[in-house]
């Protein structure tokens, strides 16, 4: 009998965020690979019912919407698993245990199984979740340095293995790079299409002063900082609103990247 993949805990965000891969072997699993390169095969999800569970006539499908507070998305169900659609109801709190599934751009979960739980259990999917980011966080600032650095070669493999970095954890920053990549040439394709004629650009120097102010801040300390502790440190000199575009403008541009909700590092 096959092992069953673990579930990992997940916000919503990290699934709309991340990028799905679709594994090219028939019996290779699907997967997720998250902006702070943790590879994802099941996901676990506390949210809220904000939608109606949807039945097909013939029931072979359902589907209903969650919402845990970093973003919505909907949850699938099909063939046998759409018994799991009729167990909840609009305003319910639920735990969710599927797959992540993409359907033109637009991530989704296929349930596994689902049960409503207490208040206090949105509390506890909190800390677990933080928590597992904390601990993937440590081993990864490593292995993006290593990866920054050698790539992926035997000597950077060596140099993983003897910090604790497991091979794997390269391979999965190398993916995510290379998807990152894709989507931006991607994105400058389209909006070159677009663009009939486009016009001078105007740079704003004081938003890329900001801009250079956040990177130099994030550099320095060489830690996640929250978005609180950079607003404060830098507010002193700079508008908070330039600070808040510059933030979302390093996130686009790939130089900074998100490995919690509310805390940045460089790329």
């Amino acid at each position: 009998m096959k092992k069953r993949l673990p579930a990992s805990r997940v916000y919503i965000k990290d699934i709309i965020d991340g990028y799905y891969v679709k594994s090219e072997g028939d019996f290779e699993p699907n997967y997720l690979i998250t902006r702070d390169a943790r590879k994802v095969y099941r996901v676990k999800v506390v949210a809220t019912v904000v939608r109606e569970p949807i039945m097909s006539e013939d029931e072979t499908y359902g589907r209903f919407q969650i919402d845990d507070g970093t973003g919505t998305l909907w949850v699938f169900g099909f063939r046998e698993n759409t018994r799991f659609i009729n167990l909840v109801k609009k305003g319910d709190l639920v735990q969710i245990i599927g797959k992540v599934a993409e359907w033109r751009d637009d991530k989704q979960i296929l349930v596994e199984g689902i049960a409503r739980v207490e208040p206090n259990m949105w509390i506890l999917h909190r800390f677990e979740t933080l928590k597992e980011k904390a601990e993937h966080a440590k081993k990864a600032r490593i292995a993006f340095e290593i990866y920054d650095r050698y790539g992926i070669t035997a000597k950077a493999k060596v140099i993983a293995k003897n910090k604790g970095v497991s091979e794997d954890m390269l391979m999965t920053i190398d993916e995510l790079y290379t998807m990152m990549l894709e989507q931006r040439s991607t994105e400058e394709a389209l909006f070159e299409e677009e663009v009939v004629e486009e016009e001078p650009k105007v740079e704003n120097p004081e938003l890329e002063k900001a801009k250079k102010a956040v990177l130099e801040l994030l550099r320095e300390k060489g830690k996640a900082l929250s978005h609180k502790f950079i607003v404060k440190k830098l507010s002193k000199e700079i508008d908070e609103e330039l600070i808040e575009e510059a933030i979302t403008q390093l996130l686009a541009e790939g130089e900074i990247y998100e490995p919690e909700i509310g805390y940045y590092e460089p790329l």
